[in-house]
């Protein structure tokens, strides 16, 4: 067998062992335990990070268009799964925790991350969030980001690309990030390739996030190798980087 179709073949029974594994999970508990697990990696209280979910919940501008645009994605026959509303929540709460200024994000789709996280950025009143995702677009009718809401669009941008051969420059050019998060091709040899691209880069304090991170060991692995305090909520792991102060 070629190395390119067992690594395929790898991945594939490790989706089905993870589909498995969330049937067992309890979501539920999962998301009321989210502000005591991100509190022992954030630089915030528990009763903080509650402030921001019960923040996120009020937020009727956001969820309005959010709605409505979902709506049109299963209208048209995409899998539910595909907007990671869940996960969103806690990207918004460590966005705005960090009170974020630069982000990476690789593997746009529909853009369900992109807004949590330009939401928050709106919320926060500043910052840029560049998404790498291959030419092309996602399923049916829509074009990347579709998601995102009018209001916060201008501090996004798109760059076209495959992450292995478009990711280091970006990093060079956009600067020390606040939050880098892999949600692309979730093999282990490229997850490993962005985790390595992308903590050279991020400033002290910073978060190293990554989504589907149940499918292997690697992120709890990876952060645990250099030090990074780390937490996993639903199926999301937030691995922070030591900070340069010693107030956190």
């Amino acid at each position: 067998m070629a190395p390119n179709t067992l690594r395929d073949a790898i991945y594939a029974v490790r989706t089905a062992r993870l589909g498995l594994e969330r049937r067992r999970l309890d979501y539920g508990e999962e998301t009321r335990e989210q502000a005591e697990r991100l509190a022992a990696v954030l630089p915030a209280s528990a009763a903080e990070l509650r402030e921001y979910e019960r923040e996120y919940e009020d937020l009727e501008w956001f969820h309005d268009t959010y709605a409505d645009r979902v709506a049109e994605i299963h209208e048209a026959g995409v899998a539910t799964d595909t907007t990671h509303w869940r996960d969103g929540v806690t990207l918004y709460v460590v966005c705005r925790a960090l009170e974020v200024e630069t982000v990476v994000e690789t593997g746009v789709l529909f853009g369900s991350f992109d807004a949590h996280i330009l939401a928050a950025m709106c919320e926060n009143g500043g910052g840029t969030l560049h998404a790498v995702d291959l030419p092309g677009g996602p399923p049916g009718p829509f074009e990347y980001g579709h998601l995102i809401p009018d209001r916060c669009r201008d501090r996004w941008e798109l760059h076209r690309g495959d992450a292995r051969d478009v990711l280091l420059g970006l990093l060079e050019r956009v600067g020390p990030l606040d939050l880098f998060l892999h949600d692309s091709d979730h093999r282990l040899p490229h997850m490993r390739f962005e985790y390595e691209t992308a903590l050279g880069h991020l400033e002290p304090g910073g978060v190293l996030a990554s989504h589907d991170v149940r499918l292997s060991r690697l992120f709890d692995r990876f952060t645990e190798e250099n030090g990074l305090q780390s937490c996993v909520v639903c199926d999301t792991g937030i691995g922070r980087v030591p900070s340069s102060s010693s107030a956190d």
